[in-house]
C-alpha cells in the first residue's frame, strides 16, 4: 500500500496556528530566520487585530526593516496604532531616506513628536530631505554616503569606508569632493580594491558615472541608471555641492511607484486607492472620472441619434455597431499603451514623434484592411446583404486607422500641454473611437443606402 506523504503546512498556516495557541516565543523564533520582506508578507495576510500584536514581537532593528516592506494599508494601520515612543525607536534605525518617507506619512502631531525625539543631527537631516518633492532625485536620495577630499589617496578612501561600514549599508561608490564639498567625481569601490594604496584618488575617478541635480524627475533618474548600468549615483545642487546619493533599491521603488501611478491614472484612480481603501474616499475619487466618462459617452449617443433615419432604413446596422466601436477602441488602446510606455522610458520624444506616428498609421491601415475584409465576409454570409458587408468592411478600416492614430496623438497632445499623458488618455481615446466609429459607419451607410437602395 502506497503511503501518502503528509503535506507540509505553509508559513502562513504555521503562523496562524501559533497565534491561535498564543505561542509568542515560537512566533519570535519563526521570525528570527526570516527575511523582513517575507515577514511583511505574512503580516499583510493577517486580520487587522493580529497585525499590531505580531509586529510588537519584533525587535526594533527588524521592525524598522519590516515596516518598510508592508503594504500601504498595513503600514497606515500600524503607524496609527503604535505609540510615538515605539515609532521613534523604529525610525531611528532607518536610513535617512526611509526616515523621511515614513515621517512624511505621519500626522502632523506624530511627525513633530518623532522629529523632536530623534537625535538633533538626524532630525535636521530628515527635515532637509523633506523639503524636496517626493518624485525627484532629492526626494528619493539618502544623505548617508562616503566622501573624501580630492587630495586623498586610495588608502584614505579605504579608511573612510572602514569607518562608515557600521553606519552605512551597501557602499558602492566613494565620492570625491573639493574643500567646498563640490562633487569632482565618483570612484567605484571595486576600482579602489585593485589600485595601489597610495595612488591619488583623483586618478581613478570613473568619468562614465554622472551626477544628477536634486530636482531631476525620478523617472529620468531611473533612465540614467538603466543607461549607464549604475548601482549608485550622487545628487548635487545647482552649484554642484554634494547633497546625497541614490542607490539602485531606491530606483526600483521609484519605478514601481511610477508604474503603479500610470496604471492608476489610466484607470481614473487615485494613487493611494486600494482594494481595502476607505469606501467613501474611493467613491469621491472615482466618481468624477465616471461622470467625465458619462459626458464623453453622450457624444456617441448624439452621433447615433443623428443617424436615426438611416438606422430605420436598415435595422441590421445596429447589430454591428459595437464591433466597429470596440475594434477601433482596442486598436487605439494597443497603440496608446506603446506610446505611453515609450514616453515614460524616454524612447519617444517630440523629435521622433512623426516617425512613430507614420509607423503606427501603417500598422493601423494594415490591421484595418485585414479585419475589415473578415467582418465584411461574416456580415455578408450572416445577413445575406452585400451592401452591409461593404459598409462594415470600409467602416472597420476607417475606425481602426483612426483609433491607432488617436492612440499616438492624444498622449503627445497632453504632453505638449504639460499634462500627464497617462491621466485621462484612456477616457479621451474611448470617447473619440466610439464617436468616430459610429460616425464613419453610419455616414457610409447613409451614402451607400441612398445610392443603392
Amino acid at each position: 500500500m502506497t503511503k501518502v506523504k503528509k503535506k507540509e503546512p505553509t508559513a502562513l498556516e504555521t503562523l496562524k496556528d501559533l497565534i491561535y495557541r498564543n505561542r509568542e516565543f515560537d512566533i519570535i523564533e519563526l521570525f528570527s530566520d526570516m527575511h523582513p520582506a517575507d515577514i511583511a508578507d505574512l503580516i499583510d495576510e493577517l486580520e487587522e487585530e493580529d497585525r499590531l500584536h505580531l509586529f510588537s514581537l519584533l525587535d526594533v532593528d527588524k521592525a524598522s526593516d519590516v515596516i518598510l516592506e508592508l503594504s500601504d494599508t498595513s503600514r497606515e494601520q500600524l503607524i496609527e496604532d503604535l505609540s510615538n515612543e515605539k515609532l521613534t525607536d523604529i525610525i531611528e534605525e532607518m536610513e535617512s531616506d526611509d526616515k523621511a518617507d515614513i515621517i512624511a506619512e505621519l500626522s502632523d502631531d506624530q511627525a513633530k513628536a518623532v522629529l523632536e525625539a530623534i537625535e538633533p543631527e538626524e532630525s535636521e537631516e530628515v527635515q532637509e530631505l523633506l523639503k524636496y518633492a517626493d518624485d525627484t532625485a532629492g526626494g528619493i536620495m539618502q544623505s548617508e554616503l562616503v566622501s573624501v577630499k580630492k587630495e586623498a589617496t586610495i588608502n584614505d578612501a579605504f579608511q573612510a569606508v572602514a569607518e562608515a561600514k557600521d553606519e552605512i549599508e551597501n557602499i558602492h561608490n566613494i565620492f570625491v569632493v573639493d574643500d567646498d564639498n563640490k562633487l569632482i567625481g565618483t570612484v567605484p569601490l571595486q576600482r579602489i580594491i585593485t589600485m595601489k594604496r597610495f595612488a591619488p584618488i583623483v586618478d581613478v575617478i570613473d568619468e562614465d558615472i554622472p551626477s544628477v541635480p536634486y530636482d531631476m524627475d525620478q523617472e529620468e533618474v531611473a533612465r540614467l541608471f538603466k543607461k549607464y548600468d549604475l548601482v549608485s549615483i550622487g545628487v548635487v545642487d545647482k552649484l554642484q555641492h554634494l547633497l546625497g546619493r541614490i542607490t539602485i533599491d531606491d530606483v526600483v521603488d521609484a519605478i514601481q511607484e511610477e508604474s503603479s501611478e500610470d496604471i492608476y491614472r489610466i484607470a481614473g484612480l487615485g494613487q493611494d486607492d486600494t482594494i481595502f481603501h476607505n469606501t467613501s474616499d474611493s467613491v469621491k475619487k472615482r466618481l468624477p472620472w465616471l461622470f467625465l466618462n458619462l459626458l464623453t459617452a453622450m457624444t456617441s449617443v448624439l452621433v447615433i441619434g443623428f443617424f436615426e433615419d438611416t438606422i430605420k432604413m436598415m435595422v441590421a446596422l445596429v447589430f454591428f455597431m459595437p464591433v466597429v466601436a470596440g475594434l477601433g477602441g482596442n486598436s487605439g488602446g494597443q497603440t496608446l499603451a506603446l506610446i505611453i510606455r515609450g514616453m515614460a522610458l524616454g524612447e519617444i520624444t517630440f523629435e521622433n514623434a512623426k516617425r512613430a506616428l507614420l509607423r503606427q498609421i501603417t500598422v493601423g491601415i494594415a490591421n484595418g484592411v485585414a479585419v475589415g475584409v473578415v467582418i465584411a465576409i461574416i456580415a455578408y454570409f450572416w445577413k445575406g446583404i452585400p451592401i452591409l458587408g461593404l459598409i462594415l468592411g470600409m467602416a472597420m478600416i476607417f475606425s481602426i486607422f483612426a483609433g491607432t492614430m488617436a492612440g499616438v496623438l492624444i498622449p503627445l497632445a497632453l504632453k505638449k500641454l504639460d499634462l500627464d499623458p497617462a491621466l485621462g488618455s484612456n477616457i479621451l481615446l474611448t470617447a473619440f473611437t466610439d464617436a468616430f466609429g459610429f460616425f464613419s459607419y453610419l455616414t457610409l451607410a447613409t451614402i451607400f443606402l441612398k445610392i443603392f437602395v
